[in-house]
């Protein structure tokens, strides 16, 4: 169970179990979004519509949060640990615009580096297959 504490000042006791709080807005979203609709079909697919529209919102949701907590101190291992218990790596890797910016020029430089072939394939793989066991 994970826990939100109270701001400092608020006087009242606001500590919440935030999966119970995520499955009470997921239940009434999914009713209110299928709401008045009779026909299953189309109840279902709003509802599908409903989820795709929560995935979208909570990911910048996460995003966002994680870029707050970095901006306030929180190190890779407590944002993963906050996320469901990934490594530090995995949390940079998942949140961190820096990595991905690194992961998108690293990627971009070790494929234009690559040899590339200047005359294509031809013939089946099978062909292909016999014609390298023969190189």
């Amino acid at each position: 169970m994970v826990e939100i504490s109270a701001p400092a000042g608020y006087s009242g006791a606001m500590t919440k179990d935030v999966e119970s709080l995520a499955d009470r807005f997921t239940k009434m979203g999914r009713h209110e979004s299928s709401d008045g609709i009779d026909d299953e079909r189309q109840a279902a697919l709003a509802e599908l519509r409903f989820a795709d529209a929560m995935r979208r919102s909570a990911e910048r949701l996460s995003q966002r949060s994680a870029e707050l907590a970095r901006l306030r101190g929180a190190s890779w291992r407590e944002i993963g640990e906050a996320v469901g218990g990934i490594t530090p790596q995995g949390a940079e890797h998942r949140f961190s615009a820096a990595a991905k910016q690194r992961r998108s020029k690293a990627s971009k430089q070790e494929w234009a580096s690559k040899e590339r072939r200047k005359v294509p394939r031809t013939g089946s793989s099978s062909d292909r297959a016999l014609e390298s066991e023969r190189t």
